[in-house]
């Protein structure tokens, strides 16, 4: 299977994350995102350093993650690309249940001219890690879902594609986004994150983020200068729109990175 990986570097990272193969694939989504951080740091590692960034190959994403966290190093914020590639990996490679990447596009008024963004196709449903947002594929009778306070909407057309909207009580917008290529593969995962280092709506700057069962915890840089550290916490894992918001501004990211640590437990790079 094309995201088949090492299954003892598979098994070695869903031990990690707390997943079990007899789990469901939202448990696994909700996992890999309160325990690996996703974000912006491991691509802006690479572009410094001339290199593709992340994703095309899960297995050094999920050995990296393994054999950080065992040494207690800093840790790296992956993008969408990689959870989702590890998060096919972890199926593909510990269950028998068919699993496709797919790469959608961001079309809402406010998306940039080239904002792609992938999920992973697994058990009839649409199972984004970056975002944790989960609801049925194509043609189900369920159109919209909250999971874990992360809001969801399916919408299809007419030509077999489909639209999709995502957000969350503290995000300012819904962002929405239109099915591009349902089943992409490694050469084309890799290709999307060249494009990704050039054209791209993720951050620029440093940004990390994991989400809880109740909250998400994210730090960023500001543009004018400075970092934070935010905690958005939710009513419930079935509710949206409406929670709490804690957020402590620091004189720069090695500040921002050890609030960060302190609230999850995880040291960043």
């Amino acid at each position: 299977m094309t995201w088949r990986i090492d299954p003892g570097v598979a098994r070695a990272l869903a031990d990690l994350v707390g997943w079990a193969p007899e789990d469901d694939a939202p448990a696994l989504s909700q996992a890999l995102g309160a325990a690996v951080p996703t974000g912006s740091t491991a691509k802006l590692e690479a572009v410094a350093a001339g290199l593709t960034p992340p994703g095309a190959d899960p297995e050094a994403i999920a050995r990296r993650v393994v054999e950080d966290r065992a040494a207690g190093r800093p840790e790296v914020a992956w993008s969408c690309w990689a959870a989702s590639t590890v998060m096919a990996a972890l199926v593909a490679t510990l269950t028998d249940r068919p699993v496709a990447v797919a790469a959608i596009r961001r079309i809402d008024d406010a998306a940039p001219p080239v904002d792609l963004h992938s999920l992973v196709v697994v058990d009839g449903l649409l199972c984004d890690p970056y975002f944790t947002s989960v609801v049925a594929g194509a043609g189900a009778d369920e159109v919209e879902r909250t999971h874990v306070g992360v809001w969801c909407r399916r919408t299809d057309e007419p030509d077999g594609r489909w639209r999709m909207e995502v957000g969350n009580g503290r995000w300012s917008r819904r962002l929405e986004y239109r099915l591009l290529a349902p089943v992409i593969d490694r050469a084309d995962v890799a290709a999307l994150c060249v494009v990704s280092a050039t054209h791209t709506g993720a951050p620029t700057r440093p940004f990390a983020r994991v989400w809880r069962d109740a909250s998400g915890v994210e730090a960023f840089t500001h543009e004018a200068g400075g970092a934070a550290v935010r905690t958005w916490t939710w009513a419930g894992p079935d509710t949206i729109w409406d929670g709490a918001l804690d957020q402590a501004e620091h004189p720069g990211w090695p500040a921002a990175t050890a609030d960060f640590a302190t609230r999850t437990g995880i040291p960043l790079a």
